[in-house]
């Protein structure tokens, strides 16, 4: 007996062949379908398909839907949530445009995240290289590893939207949460991901009431730092400051020094300086109408440092981070050394805790660190 195989109607092939991700606008043509008439079908099949009973929790946007919304292939709309080439501003534009209005979060794997575990977290890092995210990634890696888990780290060195598609990719592995250790990334994308997801910001203490946090206590060290320099008898500071759009957190911690030494009844000048090396050109400027100088961190400091060596007036700086080669012995730099390995220890904890308890309150954890004293700051004469 011969077995007869069934062929699909027009219909039903043209909606398979949208399914798969053709426009219908292809589809359309190839078929020689009236584009009015595809667009009922489609619509028509959406309605049956909405009134299944759903299986996951929430509404949650699919890759399908944004092809639907912004009238792409599911084929170039993925392309352009990974921001490869081959993809038109204008369908950046308008996979962007959906991205936003159906508040899509990628992973196929999001619908199922609270069904099963698969023991692994993600980790954002900023930028491994510098000091204090380097240290913050061997602690996060150390305290995930001991509680049985993978961690999977990756960074975002360009810009947000580097971050963003790094977060992005790690949903994509079907991590259980989220770890992110950035001062960089706006904290409205942040909420976009742990509205959705368990996520723990590891470091930053900028706090927002619906994202859990575990940072350290920032301004206790600024205005320490502050208070140590006035108390040695400075009243002509200066202060290195990081611009906003680059270093929000930076930015921030050097408005609290600011304001603490003005509390004090200390002059304080404050000067934008967008890199390391921009603060040796002001320090160039400003050695001989200033008696101390704090930096927004240890790397400013030590630059700072290097170009005091061949000025005749002495200078007492500051740093903040006391983490890596800049803590050691050999430098001695005055700074707020910070709590790096609590920080992560307790930021794994949480998260593996949320991930169990997702209906828990939102908590915000700040560690104290301390001032070290070094030799980089001495008493006014």
């Amino acid at each position: 007996m011969t077995d007869v195989k069934s062929t699909p109607s027009p219909r039903q092939a043209a909606l398979s062949r949208v399914a798969a991700g053709a426009s219908l606008e292809d589809t359309a043509q190839h078929f020689n379908i009236p584009p009015d008439r595809l667009r009922r079908w489609v619509g028509a099949t959406k309605e049956t398909n909405d009134a299944k009973p759903r299986t996951r929790r929430g509404k949650q946007a699919t890759i399908l839907d944004l092809a639907e919304h912004s009238g792409l292939s599911k084929s170039v709309v993925s392309r352009a949530l990974r921001g490869q080439y081959g993809v038109s501003p204008d369908a950046q534009a308008r996979v962007t445009a959906a991205v936003k209005e159906l508040g899509y979060v990628s992973n196929a794997a999001a619908q199922n995240l609270s069904a099963y575990r698969t023991n692994t977290i993600g980790v954002l890092v900023r930028d491994a290289s510098a000091p204090f995210y380097g240290e913050m990634q061997s602690a996060l890696q150390k305290r995930g590893s001991s509680l049985g888990q993978r961690v999977f780290i990756t960074s975002g060195a360009l810009d947000n939207n580097d971050e963003r598609r790094a977060l992005e990719d790690l949903i994509a592995l079907r991590v259980d949460g989220l770890i992110v250790c950035s001062g960089r990334l706006p904290l409205k994308e942040v909420k976009r991901f742990s509205a959705k997801f368990p996520v723990v910001v590891a470091g930053r203490p900028d706090i927002d009431s619906s994202v859990n946090s575990v940072y350290g206590d920032e301004d206790e060290g600024a205005r320490a730092l502050a208070n140590h320099l006035t108390d040695l008898g400075h009243r002509q500071v200066a202060v290195f400051q990081p611009p906003q759009q680059t270093s929000p957190i930076l930015h921030r911690r050097t408005e609290i020094m600011r304001a603490q030494l003005t509390a004090r009844g200390v002059h304080a000048h404050v000067v934008s300086t967008p890199s390391p090396e921009r603060a040796r050109e002001a320090h160039a400027r400003l050695a001989a109408h200033v008696t101390a100088v704090m930096c927004p961190n240890d790397r400013y400091a030590a630059a700072t440092l290097l170009e005091s060596r061949t000025s005749t007036r002495p200078l007492s700086i500051t740093g903040f981070d006391g983490v890596g080669g800049l803590a050691s012995a050999l430098i001695n730099i005055t700074t707020w050394r910070q709590p790096i390995a609590h920080i992560g220890s307790n930021a794994v904890e949480r998260l593996l805790h949320l991930i169990t308890h997702r209906d828990e309150d939102v908590s915000h954890l700040a560690i104290p660190g301390h001032l070290h004293v070094g030799t980089t700051t001495k008493p006014l004469p």
